[in-house]
Order: C-alpha cells, then structure tokens, then sequence
C-alpha cells in the first residue's frame, strides 16, 4: 500500500532513507524496462475474430494488463498466444499453480464457450463486456499504460464521453471529509461533470450520492463483478446512479468467484478514467493514495483537499499538498475553475426560518462547529442555540456527527442566502 510519512508518500515500509535510488515522488523504485500497450500495433487485428481470446485469456490469473500486453508482443495476437498453449505462462510476471489449473479448464471448455457463458452471465446482470478492440471501450482509459484489456460495464455509455473527475477518499470519514465530499459531488454534477468513484463507504458513497441527488451522471468502478456490488449496502446507490444515467465498471468477470475485493486494480481504473482526481481526506498508507499515484503515472491532474494538520484523516492530503504532488482544492468553485468547468444552477429555497436559526445556520455555512463555538459566533444562549439546533436538524438543514460537531446539509448549502430576518 502506498503511504505518506514525514519523509514524503511511500510504499509499505519504505522511507526516504530506505527508497532505492532512482525512486519516484511515491516512493517506488523505478519499474524495469518492459514492452507496453503503447508500442503496440493493434489496427490489424479483427476484434470479432479476437474476442473470444481475449476474454477467455483475461479470465487465466496472472494475465492483468501487464501480462496481457506481454503476450500480444510476443505472439502478436490473442487467438496466437491461446494457440501456444501452456507455453504463454512464461511470459506472464507471476505464474502459480492456479493459473496453470485455469488455462487447462478453459482450454479444455474452449474460447467460443467461454465468451457465450461470460457475456451470457454479464447480460443478466444488465451489463455488456468489452475489450480494448471494441469502439466502445472508454476511450481515457484506451490512452493509458497499462489497461484492461477486458471490462465489464453496466449502464449508459454517454457517461465515459462527458469530462469526469474522481472524488475519492478513506473509508473512515469524519464529518468534515464527508461535508467536503458531498459538496465536491454536488457542484461537479451540476456543472456536468461526472463523478468517478469506487463506491466504498465513506469520502467514495458521499460524493457518488450527491451526484445523484443533484441529477447528474456518476460512475462507480467497482473491485468485484458486477453481480456483486461492494459494499453490499451500496446496492441501492448502484442502482440510483444507473437511473440516473451513469455506470459501472469491472475489470472482473459477473459471476467469477473472488476472495478479497481487488482494489488496486480498481484504484488504477478509477484514475485511469479520469481527467483529474481529487483525494478529499486520506491518512497515511490510505487506499485512496495508490489512486492519487495512479493519477501521476498517468498524467491526470491531481487536487488535494487540506484538513487539520493534526488530522490523521487528513494527512496524507496535507502532505500530497506540502510536497507539491496534488493542488490544493480551497473550495468547489476552485476546483471547477481549476478544470475548466462552469458552475451549473443552484435552486433556491423557500423555506422560512425564526431568527435564531438563521443565525446559526448562517454560522454553519461559514464554518462547521460545536454547540460551545456556536455560542460565541451568535451570541444566543445555550437553550435558544440548542432549540435552533434541533429545529435545523428536523428541517433537514443540519448533521451532527457523534453529537459535537454540527455541519449543514447539501440542502443547507443550496439555500444560497438566508432570509433578510433571519440575519
């Protein structure tokens, strides 16, 4: 796992002192020198012809993107390499006995029947497969090094043609993290930008969600099958954000058994299909990192949200910002003009509030805070405070989390002014 640590970003156990020389801003030690996607010629190649090669080789473990480039330079083509047999192991990085066993099963199945039982299982979880050959493979991630050679996709098409950014984050989100989330979702939906995430709990499930409820398009890159969506209680966002026109994506088989979700392999797709991504709060050694490193290897902008620097939740963000990997992302309206984005319109609200709850609701939008804060920034007694409070919270306009701190809602923050009474 990629971490940051006082000495800058590293991986597992490494540190500035213990990197290799030669190491990259991550951490890492440079990759050997190997034949990639980008070197190869593949105009010739008939995708009809080569589709069943092509998915029947993606299912032998051991053939990701890396492997599978490898076997394209050595063999030329998909329908080749199968024909070589046992011999395509070798030039795969990592070879174990499970990938003998699987090339031998679906050697013995044949390609033809592996393609009809993969698409057959993919139609019924209402998705389609595609190769790298196909016209409708996403073309940001057609420009990058390494790609899945197979994907598996669920949903409207027309959401990988818009620009997407990628909001993404820790799993263990505080209130603020999740504010900053759902704000982000909110104005790049409305701007028509498409929300890229991974639909994990926490920083991912906020700004999918916002996306959502302000009527734009989101996807969700998923490190399971599409038949399985991870986590289990996201099912229900799925199936909002394929309502709302967006979609997701699988480098996995629907219907293919899997022990752990593999979520680098998700992590590399999410920055892949996007045009920038945005870490909104990230500790150190945080999935959300081996995103942002992906990011940089792939050229995309990469944008920071800071926090606290006491904030364990926040730090590797902070230190992204300090080392001059990631911009900083002051606010939404930064991060669209930061893109190149307009910001799209906001509805206005009619609701009516008493005095005290504009005060504080207005304190809010200014700034989250505790009810002991909330006092000094309106100068309301405590009982009026706590009354406004609930009130707010009742209306919708107001969260608290672990019943200290108090943050608005989106609905809140789509209110634009509070009434000329309740100033």
């Amino acid at each position: 796992m990629i971490g940051v640590g006082a000495a800058g970003a590293a991986v597992g156990a490494t540190t500035a002192e213990t990197s290799p020389v030669g190491a990259d801003a991550f951490g890492r030690a440079p990759s050997p020198n190997r034949q990639g996607w980008r070197t190869l010629e593949l105009g010739h190649l008939d995708p009809a012809a080569e589709r069943p090669f092509w998915v029947a080789l993606a299912q032998v473990p051991g053939v990701g993107p890396v492997g599978f480039a490898r076997l394209l330079h050595r063999y030329g083509s998909a329908r080749a390499a199968w024909a070589a047999g046992a011999e395509l192991l070798a030039e795969l990085p990592r070879v174990t006995g499970e990938a003998t066993t699987a090339l031998r099963r679906l050697r013995r199945e044949g390609p033809s029947a592996v393609l009809a039982r993969v698409e057959r299982a993919t139609r019924l979880a209402g998705g389609e497969v595609l190769t790298v050959l196909d016209a409708a493979y996403p073309r940001s991630l057609s420009e990058i090094d390494p790609r899945p050679p197979v994907l598996f996709v669920a949903g409207s098409r027309d959401a990988f043609d818009a620009p997407g950014v990628a909001v993404v984050g820790t799993r263990r989100a505080t209130g603020y993290g999740r504010a900053c989330a759902a704000d982000l979702g909110d104005e790049l939906a409305r701007a028509g930008v498409t929300v890229i995430s991974g639909l994990a709990l926490g920083i991912d499930g906020e700004a999918h969600a916002a996306a959502v409820a302000a009527g734009g398009r989101s996807i969700g890159v998923l490190p399971s099958p599409l038949d399985r969506i991870y986590p289990p209680r996201h099912r229900e966002l799925a199936r909002r954000m394929l309502a709302c026109g967006g979609a997701l994506v699988s480098e996995l088989a629907t219907g293919q058994s899997i022990g752990r979700p593999d979520f680098a392999r998700r992590n590399r797709i999410i920055a892949g299909l996007a045009r920038a991504v945005v870490v909104v709060e990230a500790p150190d050694r945080s999935g959300a990192l081996l995103t942002a490193a992906a990011a940089v290897d792939y050229g995309r902008d990469l944008h920071a949200v800071p926090g606290p620097i006491d904030a364990v939740a926040s730090s590797g963000c902070n230190r992204l910002i300090a080392d001059h990997l990631a911009s900083l992302v002051t606010s939404p309206a930064a991060l669209l003009h930061a893109i190149g984005a307009s910001a799209g319109r906001r509805p206005v609200s009619v609701a009516s509030l008493s005095e005290a709850e504009g005060l504080v609701l207005g304190g809010l939008l200014r700034r989250s805070g505790s009810i002991e804060e909330m006092i000094g920034r309106t100068g309301l007694r405590t009982g009026v405070l706590a009354s406004a409070l609930t009130l707010l919270e009742a209306r919708g306009l107001v969260d608290n989390y672990g019943g200290a701190t108090f943050h608005p809602t989106l609905a809140a923050r789509r209110i634009g002014t509070v009434p000329d009474r309740a100033r």
